[in-house]
């Protein structure tokens, strides 16, 4: 093999390499707008006081994002990612509890 075919070979493999490094990089991110919006849709629940009218709903959004932050602070962001996601779908599923039980 001449000198200019392992040095191009060389160069595509170093170049992939620092590609799926970098594609994997970029889905390491933190998820601070998941970990966000679950804050605000709890948040929104305690408004429609769901603390009283689906209380079980918003207890396990409130502990789901205490998951989340555990997570996130161990490095583990897809779980967290998907922790935060838990959290908002059951804090909006008790906000609309609190707000129908409220219309009742």
């Amino acid at each position: 093999m001449s000198f200019e075919r392992l040095h191009k070979r060389l160069f595509y493999i170093v170049n992939f390499v620092l590609l799926v490094f970098l594609v994997s990089a970029c889905t390491m991110n933190a998820p601070v707008q998941e970990m966000s919006n679950a804050r605000q849709s709890i948040q929104a629940a305690k408004d429609a006081n769901a603390e009283k009218l689906a209380a079980n709903l918003l207890s396990e959004a409130q502990q789901r994002l205490r998951s989340a932050i555990r997570e996130l602070d161990a490095g583990e962001y897809e779980n967290a990612r998907i922790l935060a996601l838990e959290a908002k779908y059951l804090a909006l599923k008790a906000r609309q509890l609190a707000v129908n039980n409220k219309a009742n």
